[in-house]
């Protein structure tokens, strides 16, 4: 499985996590429509970014608690921790050729010469 197609999955699962916790907690609340409609957008958020965090949390100890957020693989791209990030997103940039830049006293280009 490529690594889009992870980070995809491993995306959605909290969030469908998430949803379904906080229709949970709000079963049997006495609330208006409007009231019951923000609580559940905030405990949503909130209880997804919570597993999520403690998923990965757990994951970087024990590899296969990664399963909890659909797929125990991680994308290569954080499965080898920041530094390896880094350094593959700068190996990505071509920074091989030169620039020569003017001089500081030479005129711009909105300036005849």
């Amino acid at each position: 499985m490529n690594a889009l197609a992870l980070s995809i999955i491993r995306t959605y699962v909290p969030i469908g996590v998430g949803a379904l916790v906080s229709w949970f907690l709000t079963i049997g609340l006495d609330i208006d429509a409007d009231g019951q409609a923000g609580l559940i957008v905030f405990l949503t958020g909130l209880s997804q970014a919570v597993y999520y965090a403690a998923v990965r949390a757990l994951e970087t100890r024990w590899p296969g608690v990664g399963v909890l957020l659909g797929v125990a693989k991680t994308p290569d791209t954080y499965s080898k921790g920041a530094e390896a990030a880094t350094v593959a997103a700068a190996d990505a940039v071509d920074v091989s050729g030169e620039v020569e830049l003017p001089p500081l006293d030479a005129p711009g280009p909105d300036h005849a010469a």
